[in-house]
């Protein structure tokens, strides 16, 4: 029985072009800063990584995973992209969603499960309109791990006092979200943004009766 849904959030919760440009200009920017080299190069090097990255794994690679690839710690990419994007400024408040995602907090503990930082974590969640929605919002500052480390998940499902099998894990990603914590046993259902959410108690009672 499902006791638990952790739910990613940057392309989960929401979608955004505005916010996924300023995600790449902040990438390219740390990367130029830390690496002592040109935007025009850091962009280059970084999209030729992600899509090494991305044929060998299957699916999309965030920035942020991308980044650590060449060795840029995770604390410095988050300090450049909270003073370089808010994304209070790009999103409004979602009342289908958060209607939806009030109606399966009567049903079962909701938490959040991100490598996003605490700021933008929180940023997010404010501008969407969910705050008091979720038990726990786990980001990378909570154990300074990312997904798709098995420890995040374990961390977390052991931090509600819950059994893997009693977790459904909810993203966009599957390398990143899905596949870790099938190795775990949790359950998990492949989103593609908050249009999904809003059937989300349909497909859990289809996929899991």
């Amino acid at each position: 029985m499902i006791k638990v849904i952790f739910f990613d959030l940057d392309g989960t919760l929401y979608k955004s072009t505005e916010i996924r440009q300023k995600f790449a200009e902040a990438a390219y920017y740390t990367f130029s800063k830390y690496k002592n080299t040109s935007i025009e190069n850091a962009q280059k090097l970084i999209e030729e990584r992600r899509e090494q990255l991305g044929e060998k794994q299957g699916d999309s690679v965030p920035y942020t995973l991308t980044l650590r690839s060449f060795g840029i710690p995770i604390e410095i990419w988050h300090k450049e992209n909270i003073e370089h994007l808010d994304p209070r400024q790009h999103l409004v408040q979602d009342e289908r969603l958060k209607k939806s995602l009030i109606e399966l907090k009567n049903h079962y503990r909701l938490a959040i499960l991100t490598n996003n930082n605490d700021t933008q974590a929180n940023r997010v969640i404010e501008a969407l309109g969910l705050q008091d929605i979720f038990e726990k919002v786990y980001t990378y500052n909570s154990f300074k791990i990312l997904k798709p480390d098995q420890e995040f998940f374990t961390k977390a499902v052991e931090d509600l006092e819950v059994a893997p099998e009693e977790c459904l894990i909810v993203g966009d990603r599957y390398n990143v979200d899905l596949e870790p914590a099938k190795e775990l046993n949790m359950r998990t259902c492949k989103v593609n943004g908050p249009e999904d959410i809003y059937q989300i108690s349909d497909l859990i009672n289809k996929k899991f009766p």
